[in-house]
């Protein structure tokens, strides 16, 4: 379900949205901004503590001789498509633009930028693709783990962010990386996280049949 109330944005449409996770099923719904261009949505969600403002821009709105830093997934596969364009505005440090390669596993993944639990640190999903990006150096950057990232979940009282894909989880904390694991073959949704445990549920290719489980929220072990 989503909700929408117009705002005003110097964007082809921009919009304050109340959102379960880019059509991915929650118990806990997204609030953020969503921006608009050529048929796609982005969503920009803050929620965490963070030291830097970020926009997303046109390539129009990009003046000649503007330095922009490059960044670009492992296996960037099609160079064609579309690049995210981000601008920065780190607290203390000047502003940036960066250029985020796109889609090279699924060109229909959600984009997004979310705040991590790191104040200087974002992580920025193009169409799925994962990048983790140190906002005051922004030669300093980390692809993800999960692949093509499909959903997110910020818990500000833990400080927490939960990642996931079509068949994985990943849990980020002040510290970094909490824990990675594959937890289904497929068709992974998020139920809810409660009380220290994620509950998820997915697809058992092998039997054909839909499978559900638990993971602690600290340290990934199966819960029964």
């Amino acid at each position: 379900m989503v909700q929408m109330h117009k705002n005003s944005c110097n964007l082809d449409f921009c919009a304050v949205v109340a959102v379960s996770i880019l059509g991915h099923e929650s118990a806990m719904p997204l609030l953020g901004v969503y921006f608009h261009r050529g048929g796609r949505l982005m969503l920009i969600h803050l929620e965490l503590p963070h030291r830097y403002e970020v926009e997303s821009l046109a390539e129009t709105s990009i003046l000649a001789g503007s330095e922009v830093f490059q960044y670009r997934a492992a296996h960037p596969g099609h160079d064609d498509r579309p690049n995210l364009l981000l601008r920065f505005r780190p607290e203390g440090s000047q502003p940036w633009i960066g250029s985020f390669s796109s889609g090279s596993v699924d060109p229909n993944a959600p984009s997004m930028v979310i705040s991590s639990p790191n104040p200087l640190t974002a992580f920025v999903i193009a169409a799925g693709d994962a990048y983790s990006v140190q906002v005051d150096s922004p030669g300093s950057f980390q692809m993800l783990p999960v692949s093509p990232v499909l959903f997110a979940e910020a818990l500000p009282q833990q400080t927490v962010v939960v990642l996931g894909s079509a068949n994985a989880l990943a849990v980020y904390d002040p510290k970094g990386l909490c824990w990675f694991r594959r937890v289904v073959n497929d068709e992974l949704k998020l139920e809810s996280i409660a009380r220290g445990t994620i509950h998820f549920s997915g697809l058992d290719a092998a039997n054909g049949k839909s499978v559900s489980g638990s993971a602690d929220l600290d340290t990934g072990k199966e819960v029964a």
